[in-house]
């Protein structure tokens, strides 16, 4: 399975989240680190430990 995620430095560490779960942000001091937390985080999900919100689509004409 493949997640997009985002992240950006803050200060001595990355600061990122999961694109589809952006209430449950995570750290790590590297970006191997970072990726290790946020399969964290998807887990916790996927067995009901986290909550996630409804995130509503806007569809605007182009």
């Amino acid at each position: 399975m493949k997640l997009q995620y985002t992240y950006e430095p803050d200060g001595k560490f990355l600061f990122g989240w999961l694109l589809d779960y952006p209430e449950h942000p995570t750290q790590g001091i590297d970006v191997k680190d970072l990726e290790v937390h946020l399969a964290e985080i998807y887990g916790w999900i996927k067995d009901g430990t986290l909550e996630v919100e409804k995130h509503p689509v806007l569809e605007v004409a182009g």
